[in-house]
This record gives structure tokens, C-alpha cells and sequence, in this order.
């Protein structure tokens, strides 16, 4: 799920001791699975040791969300803003992937913290890509750019064919738990999603002037 979990310890490390082995340049070809749903396939040749190809699947989406190009509404722009011009959307991505990035890693800052922090970026595309909608909606609702009449609700996809739903309003933003998740701890889910992002939201200066975060439950 894209809220609870951060970035890929595992794709996190691959990365890091390639960028500090560039001149290396060993063969790199590894697949597996995290999270429980999301495939990740990450190669790199001796011909071009600094390019590394990351191609990752997404749960499928339920019904009633919309994919644009196979990602969730603003995953491109999300991409393109966090990683610059380090990585390269490949299009089409490789076969069974929503996604291909194309890592440039000599284009990384030649500061080492400023170096490990976008590889940490990197290392937590899931969340950079299926959680642009939710990230798309809060930016409206803080230039307050949201229409006063909008009653479009949208869908995020939580694992496979399980979706949460916002409903952006002109004011407020609500968060829609659907108690149907495989999980028996529907309400836990929902209430730490509203703690986290309370949380971040007091801690960014970004969301400053934001109205106050309540919560509801209701049994259907």
C-alpha cells in the first residue's frame, strides 16, 4: 500500500553501490517483488555502467480507476519533478511494466548527502508514482485552485482491485476508507493514513494554512 510503507530498502542499496562502483561496471540484472504487489526489474550493462534501466509493475487497478498511459493521473509530472534529469521515462516501458525509468546515475549531485537523499528518492518511485493523484489534489487545495462546484470523485489504488477514493472540494479534501479491504483492519489503516499526513503536514511549510484534519467512521 502507498501509505504506510517508504522506500525499497533493497533497490536503495543496488543503487547506491553502483553509483559508488561506476567505474566498475558489472553486469547487473535482478527481479523481485515487494510490498507484496509491486515488481521491480532493474538492469545495467559493462558497455554503460552509469545508465541503469528500472522497470516496475503496479498492482492492477480496480474499475473505477482512471490510468493514464498505465499510471495513475500525474505520476509523469510527479516523476519528472522529483528525479530532473536523472531519469528518463521510456516510452513504451518494457513489457509487463507501467513503468521504465532510464537512470543517468554521473548525473547525480556530486554532494554525498545531497546524493544519498535522491537516491532514497528514487528508491521510493512506488510511492512517488501511485501517490501523485493524493499529492495532485492536496497542491490544488493549497492555492486553492480546486472549482467550488467539483464533485469528481477520485479513485487511488490501495493493492490489487482495492481503491480508496478522494473527493476534492473547494475547501477540504475527504479521504474515502471503503470497509471492504481484504484486511481485517480497516479502521487502523485509515486512521494512521490521517495521523501520517497530519503529521506531515504540520512538519512542511508547504501545507501551512491548510484547514485541520477530522475523521469519521460509518458502517454500511
Amino acid at each position: 500500500m502507498i501509505l504506510l510503507q517508504s522506500h525499497s530498502r533493497y533497490l536503495l542499496q543496488i543503487l547506491s553501490t553502483r553509483a559508488q562502483n561506476l567505474d566498475k561496471g558489472v553486469e547487473l540484472d535482478c527481479l523481485w517483488v515487494e510490498f507484496g504487489d509491486i515488481r521491480f526489474h532493474i538492469q545495467a550493462s559493462t558497455r554503460n555502467s552509469n545508465i541503469v534501466l528500472l522497470s516496475m509493475s503496479l498492482p492492477i487497478p480496480p474499475p473505477e480507476t482512471v490510468f493514464f498511459g498505465g499510471l495513475p493521473l500525474g505520476a509523469i509530472e510527479a516523476i519528472k519533478a522529483r528525479y530532473g534529469v536523472v531519469a528518463q521515462i521510456l516510452d513504451p516501458p518494457r513489457d509487463g511494466f507501467n513503468l521504465t525509468l532510464k537512470l543517468n546515475l554521473s548525473k547525480l549531485p556530486p554532494d554525498e548527502d545531497h546524493k544519498h537523499h535522491l537516491l532514497v528518492s528514487i528508491a521510493a518511485v512506488r510511492e512517488v508514482v501511485m501517490g501523485a493523484p493524493l499529492r495532485a489534489v492536496l497542491n490544488d487545495l493549497a492555492l486553492r485552485t480546486v472549482p467550488s462546484d467539483t464533485e469528481k470523485v477520485i479513485a487511488l489504488v490501495h493493492r490489487p482491485n482495492e481503491s480508496f477514493f478522494l473527493l476534492p472540494q473547494a475547501e477540504n479534501v475527504t479521504a474515502i476508507f471503503p470497509m471492504r479491504f481484504n484486511d481485517s483492519i480497516d479502521t487502523i489503516l485509515a486512521t494512521s493514513f490521517l495521523q501520517s499526513f497530519s503529521h506531515v503536514m504540520w512538519k512542511d511549510r508547504n501545507w501551512i494554512g491548510l484547514y485541520g484534519i477530522s475523521q469519521a467512521f460509518m458502517l454500511m
